[in-house]
């Protein structure tokens, strides 16, 4: 019996948590045992209880304050690997839901391409008819999947992707180990996508499999969002550059000192574009995230040599 664990990460979501773990544990089947850790990142509410609730199957890890996301998947990835019994390792985040006989899929898939990370396909959590927005343009770039999707024919087993988005990638425990952990100078934003260029420079293919299904809220059960204030929408778009800038930093196809230089251009065009937008907090939040990043130039240059290191390709 084949067992995976799954790393769940939630924070103040006890309304998704229970329907996640639900979704998981009801994927396991004679040939599939189902283990999840949740991450509880510092929740306030009762996150934790509820999923406690599910059973012994649940292992609730609890973070005292909300943290960056990415150390705290790290973590997870820890316990996971301690189990010795632990074949597979799927992240997924707390507002997503596996439709029946998705993670099977998943799983089969992965046994034909071993050296791969997987991901299903995503859908819009209140119309599961609809392709998510965000899994949507990701997949539009498939140009095998959309030809097929057009022409009616038989959709195949995976379909290579450049990237995926975090809430659903799962593989081989031995692929989670060679390729290491998360890159933790990602506070949030592009971590995944840092990951699959890893991955694909090790050697290792990134797939989209059509055929596995997962549903994905990105954070609200209500139709209408809420109005984002304008702290938050402050934070998040400044997570979002400096994940940017740092996808560019860590490009190993060039020397450090050269992508410092290539991202301190690119960084003094989003300044001006906030300042011709008459947005003058952007233009400085902008400069100050180059600035905070060109004082980690050691940092970066570590992650580099670390995540790229030709002595770990895969044999071709």
């Amino acid at each position: 019996m084949a067992r995976v664990t799954a790393i769940v990460t939630a924070y103040n979501r006890a309304d998704f948590v229970t329907k996640c773990v639900a979704s998981l544990l009801g994927s396991a089947d004679a040939d599939l045992e189902v283990r999840v850790v949740v991450m509880d990142n510092g929740s306030s509410d009762n996150t934790g209880e509820a999923a406690r609730s599910a059973g012994d199957r649940v292992h609730v890890e609890r973070t005292e304050d909300n943290r960056p996301v990415v150390g705290v998947i790290n973590r997870g990835f820890k316990i996971a690997l301690a189990d010795e019994a632990t074949d597979y390792i799927i992240i997924m985040n707390d507002d997503t839901e596996f439709l029946p006989g998705a993670l099977r899929k998943l799983i089969e898939a992965c046994e034909a391409h071993p050296n791969s990370i997987l991901t299903p396909l995503q859908l819009n959590y209140r119309n599961p008819e609809r392709i998510d927005d965000r899994a949507f343009a990701a997949a539009s770039n498939v140009r095998d999947l959309v030809e097929d999707a057009i022409m009616g024919r038989p959709l195949r087993q995976v379909y290579p992707v450049r990237t995926m988005i975090g809430a659903g990638m799962l593989a081989k425990r031995e692929t989670w180990e060679n390729i290491g952990p998360f890159d933790e100078l990602f506070l949030f934003y592009g971590s995944d996508d840092d990951y699959c260029t890893r991955a694909q420079y090790l050697g290792y293919h990134t797939y989209l499999v059509p055929a596995s299904h997962l549903l994905h809220a990105h954070g609200g059960l209500v139709a209408e969002q809420s109005t984002q204030n304008k702290a938050d929408y402050l934070r998040a778009w400044s997570l979002r550059t400096q994940s940017h800038y740092l996808f560019r930093l860590k490009d190993c196809r060039r020397p450090l000192w050269l992508a410092y230089l290539g991202t301190a251009g690119y960084a003094m065009s989003r300044a001006w574009g906030c300042i011709t937008s008459g947005w003058p907090v952007g233009a400085m939040r902008a400069v100050s995230l180059y600035l905070t990043l060109l004082g980690q130039y050691a940092a970066v240059g570590r992650a580099r040599q670390r995540d790229f290191d030709p002595s770990r390709r895969l044999p071709a």
